[in-house]
């Protein structure tokens, strides 16, 4: 594939831009992406998808852009039309008629970008139409949703890979606005990316002050949540400013969302099972600012760039810090104060805790589908009639069992490659694998009670854990304003470095504390340890 030149990258971003300025890490990320498989981790406002928009046009061919929610996929295509370049979006809203007109424009080659959901290559017919044309960049946007969703909630991401090599392994470009070390090395295994460049902004969010509250139960956090807004509303969000309220069940969005407009405040409840109309209605009203506070599901906000959002509150606390801070970074967009409370009670860590127990497939669902296969592809839908399972569950055990070796994905479908010992083994094996990611999964919830009870620099523990040195306080978090936030001194082990220990087996440097250090190990979760027994007993040993 024949290499742009410099001067062609700038004519292209001139014709989008109106200039050949780019944003520190757009420069980089283009000039990766137009020779290798690479990841963007790019703060929000970077303009990421500046990244695939210029690099979909020099390079020959088509570019699919896979995008997790609608909403963002619309917000997309009108930036692409008013580029210029032919594109339109596929999804399952689409009458029956105007999805086939798409397929065959894309088989036509009449279109340089198709905007779509993970979900939708899964289907033959659009496979079919992708490689009757040649795709030359595929595009995963909000790519953490490979690591955050894709074992339970959007199975589908993890049949991307299948379905890049079904189009002729075109180059994968992955992009997200927060990923920690571990995140990042999730997507890349996830999406079988071959030597990718990796680009790092800063995630620093220096506008937002951060804080936590603790109280005893729900009750008391809903009066938190009133207290909180009314405060909020009154004396620091003004006129023009919104709120996002995240909560951790759909339940909770509509009594809470009831609450608040009890108390004068226009609110809106929003969360994954409300109507597409409903859905969009509370997107439309909360962007216009006529509902100037939703509360809402973890389902809210992914790809909505509203600049002033003034507040992020969390009347439940967060699966992970990850993304705590995905959600964090929705707030004060527009550069200007913005605040991000965590309100933190014991009863409110239980639902994270059966979300991460459920992490990845049981050992009957991965026999059973394993036992459902033989030589001959199977279409998953008719495999999940064999299996006797969901065709969630059959996604989930199959993504795993692809992952070990056991299973291969064609267009054809899903065929069994591992007998005997060899399926003995790679189901045991792929048990192990999914045992770690409950474990990790449990254990980072303990990181988000640490970050809420801590009297040290928040932004510190959340900026660490993305693999960012900072040592010092930041200056505004409640911590830093009680003037309880230290300084961090000794750092033997760079974030992000991975090291073993004899009992805990290998591990990631997460963050520092001082006197401490936090591993995050593959086996047994979260540990802290105290720096001194780690130097004087050799507790970690570096692993090249």
């Amino acid at each position: 594939m024949e290499q742009p030149t410099r001067r062609e990258v700038s004519a292209a971003v001139r014709q989008l831009l109106g200039t050949v300025a780019l944003r520190p890490g757009q420069a980089e990320a283009l000039e990766a992406a137009l020779e290798r498989d690479t990841l963007a981790v790019l703060a929000t406002g970077t303009g990421k998808s500046l990244i695939y928009r210029v690099a979909g046009q020099l390079l020959p061919g088509a570019t699919v852009v896979v995008s997790p929610t609608v909403s963002l996929q619309q917000d997309q295509l009108v930036a692409l039309a008013e580029a210029g370049p032919p594109a339109a979006l596929l999804n399952s809203l689409l009458p029956r008629a105007r999805q086939r007109a798409v397929l065959d424009r894309m088989a036509a080659g009449d279109l340089e970008f198709l905007l779509l959901s993970p979900e939708q290559l899964a289907r033959e017919e659009v496979l079919r139409a992708l490689t009757a044309t040649k795709v030359s960049l595929f595009v995963v946007d909000e790519a953490h949703c490979v690591s955050s969703w894709g074992h339970d909630f959007r199975p589908d991401y993890l049949g991307l890979p299948a379905a890049i090599a079904a189009l002729g392994r075109p180059r994968v470009l992955a992009l997200t606005a927060t990923a920690s070390p571990r995140v990042r090395r999730e997507i890349i295994a996830a999406l079988r990316m071959a030597d990718p460049a990796v680009i790092v902004g800063e995630f620093d969010r220096p506008n937002i002050w951060l804080g936590s509250r603790l109280v005893t139960d729900e009750p008391a956090a809903d009066a938190q949540v009133l207290e909180i807004l009314a405060d909020s509303f009154a004396r620091r969000l003004g006129e023009s400013g919104t709120a996002i309220v995240y909560v951790s069940s759909r339940r909770r969005s509509e009594e809470l969302a009831e609450a608040v407009a009890a108390t004068g405040l226009a609110a809106a409840h929003y969360h994954g099972s409300l109507s597409r109309r409903q859905r969009e209605a509370t997107h439309t009203a909360f962007l216009d600012g006529s509902v100037p506070v939703v509360v809402a599901t973890s389902a809210f906000g992914l790809g909505i760039d509203k600049p002033d959002v003034r507040l992020i509150l969390h009347a439940d606390p967060p699966e992970d810090l990850d993304a705590y801070y995905q959600q964090v970074g929705r707030a004060g967009r527009d550069g200007e104060p913005a605040r991000a409370v965590l309100l933190s009670w014991p009863g409110g860590y239980g639902l994270a805790r059966y979300f991460g127990a459920g992490q990845g497939p049981s050992g009957s669902d991965l026999r059973a589908v394993l036992a459902a296969l033989d030589d001959q592809p199977v279409q998953p839908a008719a495999l999940a009639g064999r299996a006797g399972l969901s065709s969630a569950r059959v996604r989930r055990a199959a993504n795993a069992l692809i992952a070990v070796g056991a299973v291969a994905e064609q267009r054809a479908g899903l065929r069994r490659t591992a007998r005997g010992e060899d399926a003995g083994r790679a189901v045991a094996e792929a048990e192990h694998a999914a045992q770690q990611r409950r474990v990790q999964a449990e254990t980072a919830v303990e990181l988000v009670r640490r970050y809420a009870e801590t009297s040290d620099c928040r932004r510190r523990l959340l900026l660490q854990l993305l693999g960012e040195e900072h040592q010092q306080p930041c200056g505004n978090c409640d911590n830093c304003d009680a003037g309880t936030s230290t300084t961090v001194q000794a750092m033997p082990f760079a974030l992000g470095q991975r090291v073993e220990h004899a009992e805990w087996g290998i591990g990631v440097v997460q963050q520092y504390e001082p006197g401490r250090v936090v591993v995050l190990f593959d086996d047994v979760g979260f540990r802290t340890l105290a720096l001194d027994v780690v130097a004087e007993r050799e507790l970690l040993t570096p692993v090249d």
